[in-house]
C-alpha cells in the first residue's frame, strides 16, 4: 500500500503538467468553443436527468409492486 501511494504521488507530480481544464472552466468564457461546451453540457444534463428520473421511479415502482404482492399472500 505504501509503494501505492508513492507512486500516486510520483505520478501526479510529474503528470500535473500536462492536465488541463476544459474551456468552460480555463480559457476566455466568450469564445465561441466554451459556449458551445456550456450548450453541450446543459442539452446533457436535459437528456440525461429525465432518464435517471425515469429509471429511479421505475425501481420504486417495482419496490412498491413487490411489497403490495407480499402483503396480499
Amino acid at each position: 500500500m505504501k509503494k501505492l501511494t508513492s507512486f500516486s504521488v510520483f505520478a501526479l507530480f510529474f503528470i500535473a503538467d500536462s492536465i488541463n481544464a476544459c474551456s468552460t472552466c480555463y480559457g476566455d468564457p466568450n469564445s465561441n468553443a466554451a459556449k458551445g461546451m456550456d450548450m453541450a453540457i446543459i442539452t446533457l444534463l436535459g437528456i440525461i436527468g429525465p432518464l435517471l428520473f425515469a429509471i429511479i421511479m421505475g425501481i420504486i415502482s417495482i419496490g412498491m409492486r413487490s411489497k403490495k404482492m407480499n402483503q396480499v399472500k
